[in-house]
């Protein structure tokens, strides 16, 4: 019997380079056989699907400037944890409130700088954002800077440049050239926002992960739903392979690290981006959402994502997940 069987399309090759990974994988493995127990807890907490207003979209009234919000978001949406015993960034929205978690803080600076006037929306301003603008945007509550901040500040910069000259400044131009398609759009964000390529080489052969190219059609879509032009075809989306899902696949044995690996998450011991290690932990991700999708055929692979990544939440009692410092996750 096939272990890593492919019965859905596959059209960034994300499963198939993936499952060669595993297929010759010397530190993670998948374990199919413990799939069950997270398919009770999934299915009694979101008998309906994953709850969308708990991931923190919300509409401002304009169905444009939100899709230029969560675009521009998605293009900064990574590398948020701190290291051992380093003091995590935090940023303070509204006044008097301390958001304390990576995602919701980093969409506590995009409600604090609009709310102050900051036209972080608009492509001009992006594209000659400052090294200086960058570190006040994401500013912290106790000074600890936002990890990668340079990287972030270019990402943006790439972002408004792109904007400018090929969708007229307007990230929904490029979603109606998609024809609101998430394959589509996936490969036209690929095809022209280079940071968005999220590809690793294992000997020589390229391994598809596409993280935030794939999580932008699922952000969008929590707007345009409501605005009546939901995004088609988004079952064809993978899980978005992160930190937090493989630590709740650890979690529940579903993926299994090597002695000499698991020593090195479990003591924050940084990974190499691009090393083997992190590679197997990305594709056993990849691998084991998709066994979960395969076993609750309700859920698609991004509402998989969802469920796994609100569980990841609670973080009381479960090792740490792996840390690599890189622009993709």
């Amino acid at each position: 019997m096939e272990k890593f069987k492919i019965i859905s399309d596959d059209p960034f090759q994300i499963l198939e380079s993936t499952r060669w990974v595993l297929e010759n994988a010397r530190f993670v493995s998948v374990k199919e056989e413990n799939v069950s127990s997270l398919i009770e807890i999934i299915r009694g907490r979101f008998p309906q699907g994953p709850d969308k207003e708990t991931m923190g979209f919300k509409s401002s009234g304009s169905v444009d400037n939100d899709v230029q919000r969560y675009f521009v978001e998605d293009t900064v949406n990574f590398s948020f944890w701190a290291g051992k015993d380093e003091k995590r960034w935090e940023v303070e929205w509204p006044a008097g409130n301390i958001v304390k978690g990576g995602w919701f803080g980093f969409t506590a600076c995009f409600d604090r700088a609009i709310a102050s006037g900051v036209p972080i929306l608009d492509a001009d301003y992006l594209e000659t954002l400052s090294r200086e603008q960058g570190e006040h945007f994401f500013r912290s509550v106790d000074g600890v800077k936002i990890p990668l901040l340079e990287e972030r500040v270019r990402n943006l910069n790439e972002a408004g440049e792109i904007l400018k000259k090929r969708f007229r400044g307007q990230f929904r131009n490029a979603v109606e050239e998609a024809d609101f398609d998430a394959v589509e759009l996936v490969r036209l964000i690929l095809e022209v926002f280079p940071s968005f390529r999220d590809v690793s080489v294992l000997e020589g052969r390229e391994v598809f992960f596409l993280k935030r190219a794939q999580l932008c059609p699922n952000d969008l879509n929590y707007i345009l739903e409501k605005a009546g032009k939901p995004i088609k075809n988004l079952s064809a989306l993978t899980v978005f392979a992160d930190y937090k899902i493989p630590q709740i696949l650890r979690a529940h044995r579903i993926i299994e690290y090597a002695p000499p690996l698991a020593e090195r998450v479990d003591n924050y011991i940084e990974l190499p981006k691009d090393s083997r290690e992190e590679i197997e932990i990305r594709s056993a991700t990849i691998w084991g959402a998709e066994l979960l999708r395969q076993a609750i055929p309700e859920l698609s692979g991004r509402q998989i994502d969802n469920a796994v990544w609100l569980l990841s939440q609670n973080q009381e009692g479960l090792k740490p997940y792996h840390r690599t410092r890189t622009i993709f996750y």
